[in-house]
């Protein structure tokens, strides 16, 4: 479903848009004047529907659950170049990342990926576990026949600095 579509019915939320900027801390998005820097550099422009500077622009102006059940977010690559490139200081990634964050708390759909991935990285400290390699001879390899010691397991402390961050998982 598009975000049009999603707005057409909707109203504003305030109490949400203020859930929604507290969590980003000093960036400011009210300080937006809409210059598409972040836009311009931004690697996942082309897949989204509504760009960077757009998602500020609907959160200041309340329709966060519009923005968080659309999808939109979960697109970003998380390069950080709006943030980079903003004049202002208003860190789209960081907004993106705190609707990400109010995605998971208010159990919109997050795709299967990012969810996958984190319960690899609890598990392995990784993303990816370790994979066999294959020579030209067809030989496969895997840590052991190479002499490579064990992968140690995350730590609990790890883990729980990972939660912590990741703020609602």
């Amino acid at each position: 479903m598009s975000i049009t579509d999603l707005m057409t019915t909707k109203r504003p939320d305030s109490n949400l848009r203020l859930k929604v900027l507290t969590k980003i801390g000093e960036h400011k998005p009210y300080d937006c004047f809409q210059c598409l820097r972040c836009t311009s550099g931004c690697p996942s422009m082309k897949m989204l529907e509504i760009k960077p500077h757009e998602i500020v622009s609907l959160v200041k102006l309340g329709f966060v659950e519009e923005v968080v059940n659309s999808g939109i977010i979960w697109a970003c690559a998380m390069c950080l170049k709006c943030k980079e490139r903003c004049p202002q200081e208003a860190a789209p990634v960081d907004l993106i990342l705190a609707l990400r964050n109010l995605a998971v708390e208010t159990e919109a759909k997050v795709p299967e990926g990012c969810l996958r991935n984190v319960s690899m990285i609890l598990e392995t400290g990784f993303i990816l576990g370790p994979q066999e390699t294959i020579t030209r001879k067809l030989e496969k390899f895997d840590r052991e026949k190479l002499g490579l010691p064990k992968l140690p397991k995350p730590s609990e402390k790890f883990k729980a600095t990972l939660l912590k961050a990741l703020g609602t998982f």
